[in-house]
């Protein structure tokens, strides 16, 4: 009569538009990193989505995929990734190509800069928002006299504390 949830689909539900075109992603698997892990210096990366529930400290660069920092993630290190779901804590910069989503349970401390972002209610945020598109193809597109300028970006700061969602 009730289905019971699917026990092994992941907790992200942050989806965006492009989720739903399929990606070179889609024939790939997840990786886990768990909370016994912790991974300090150098650079992480990864050729398909990846989920973060332990300790990572360094630069973690995953251009092409979608990273989540899982309830039980402690992450020090500038983020790059496609989408980025914050549901543990980040201390450093979170580069988004396409979105960052943080949820209520999440603690940042650090600048936001994506297209697309949003702040659940409850979630902790110490930094600035910079909403721009880093598709070189809209930076073409624009003629020059209509472009903003990069020198100064239109910036969100907000303190600590409970933010309202943001779109």
């Amino acid at each position: 009569m009730f289905k019971k949830p699917n026990e092994t689909t992941p907790s992200t539900t942050f989806r965006m538009e492009s989720d739903a075109r399929p990606s070179t992603s889609s024939t790939k698997g997840v990786s886990v990193l768990g909370p016994t892990l912790t991974f300090k210096g150098g650079e992480l990366s990864s050729d398909e989505d990846l989920v973060i529930e332990g300790t990572v400290e360094g630069k973690i660069a995953h251009q092409s995929h979608h990273l989540t920092i899982g309830k039980q993630g402690r992450v020090k290190a500038d983020v790059k990734a496609r989408l980025i779901t914050v549901y543990g804590s980040v201390e450093g910069d979170l580069h988004g190509d396409e979105g960052v989503h943080i949820t209520a349970s999440a603690h940042v401390i650090g600048n936001v800069v994506a297209p697309r972002v949003s702040l659940e209610n409850g979630a902790r945020f110490e930094g600035s928002i910079i909403t721009r598109e880093s598709s070189p193809v809209a930076a073409r597109v624009a003629p020059a006299a209509e472009k903003p300028s990069l020198e100064k970006p239109a910036i969100a700061k907000l303190g600590s504390g409970s933010a309202a969602a943001m779109r």
